[in-house]
């Protein structure tokens, strides 16, 4: 295979296996073309390597330039743009994580304020216990993951000043106390079955409506501005199935004012993913919506999804190494192209490392919150 060829078919593999991933179509397919190559990119080139039009390209590249370190150069006597990262393959990675660190305190926040409104402007019920509850919920798994991804973006940081390239061990990490896989398991199985089930027969008053109303705006105006609104979309969806336990389309329109047909479209694939199940109000027609995975599964899950994606990416990384490796004659341009796979695959060892102790650690720190009379929903 030619450099050419093994170039493109690098960009085209990163691009599809991201797909699926909160970051918008095209995202990944620009910002590895330009960490491809050894010197500023022009959008023609862009073109070559990923098959987007002129138009998907530019447009793509303006949203980019607002949030990455993508520069543009000017050449002179050349009217193009050119475009070069600010930074190597694994530094991507880096403002990849530190953004979604940065945008995850805001998130914090936005808890902590809905918690005090709620407590605030609405009198006890069991809708409203049951929306404490649930951000109370949030604002335990979001601080932990927050501490979890903090301390793993200091220790990457300190391992790019290093030559490391067989992985991290970064599970077998010195945190006293962590759980054993067996351990974590039978915690996971207690949460399943012992968790708080409540769930709301009347009608929402309009108070409490208005409250979700503001929470789910609150969430889709803090959505990290990398992702797509469609993951605003499914957020909302989401998280009201879990806040209500159980609940219809009608009332996940009232909470979230998304469209009908949004709310339709969502609710068909969660099913599909067996994340939602679906029942009949008894003596009626009218489907409920309910949570079919515990709340803790679903905040571990993208860990847990995350971690094979890895596991396959390493493996495809090292067999494009391999590619390079045989491309003859060896040019300074196959050099330098090789220098990024394996600065890619360097990055990729380590999430790979983060994600397998990810559980560990964070069902070891809920455990703890357990044991001293946390209520989980």
């Amino acid at each position: 295979m030619t450099l050419e060829k093994t170039k493109r078919a690098f960009v085209k593999y990163i691009e599809e296996t991201r797909r699926g991933d909160p970051y918008p179509r095209n995202f990944m397919g620009c910002l590895i073309s330009i960490l491809t190559e050894p010197k500023p990119i022009s959008q023609e080139r862009i073109m070559e390597l990923t098959g987007y039009s002129q138009a998907t390209i530019s447009l793509t590249l303006q949203k980019i330039q607002l949030l990455m370190p993508v520069k543009t150069v000017m050449k002179r006597g050349d009217r193009k743009r050119y475009y070069t990262y600010d930074g190597s393959p694994e530094s991507f990675i880096l403002d990849l994580w530190e953004k979604r660190l940065e945008v995850q305190g805001f998130e914090i926040i936005q808890i902590e304020a809905s918690i005090e409104r709620v407590k605030e402007r609405t009198g006890e019920g069991t809708a409203v216990r049951r929306f404490i509850d649930y951000l109370f919920n949030m604002q335990l798994y979001l601080t932990l993951i927050h501490s979890l991804r903090s301390s793993s973006i200091e220790q990457f940081r300190k391992l790019l000043k290093t030559d490391f390239t067989h992985g991290t061990d970064a599970q077998d990490t010195q945190d006293s106390g962590i759980l054993k896989k067996s351990e974590i398991e039978e915690f996971l199985e207690e949460l399943r079955t012992n968790t708080t089930t409540s769930k709301s027969e009347e009608e929402p008053v309009s108070e409490y409506l208005l409250l979700k109303n503001e929470y789910f705006s609150g969430m889709k105006a803090n959505l990290n501005p990398l992702y797509s609104q469609t993951i605003a979309n499914q957020m909302m969806v989401l998280h009201d199935v879990f806040l209500e336990r159980s609940t219809t389309q009608e009332m996940i329109e009232k909470s979230t004012l998304l469209p009908r047909s949004t709310i339709s479209e969502l609710l068909s694939q969660f099913v599909k993913l067996g994340v939602i199940k679906v029942t009949k109000k008894d003596g009626t027609r009218i489907k409920l919506y309910q949570p079919a995975i515990s709340f803790t599964d679903f905040m571990l899950s993208y860990s847990e999804r995350l971690a094979q994606k890895m596991i396959g990416a390493k493996a495809k990384l090292s067999k494009f190494i391999s590619a390079t490796r045989k491309i003859s004659p060896k040019s300074q341009e196959v050099k330098k192209f090789q220098d990024v796979l394996e600065s890619f695959l360097k990055a990729y060892l380590f999430t790979e490392d983060f994600t397998k102790g990810f559980k560990a650690k964070m069902v070891t720190r809920l455990k703890q919150s357990y044991d001293h009379g946390f209520v989980f929903i």
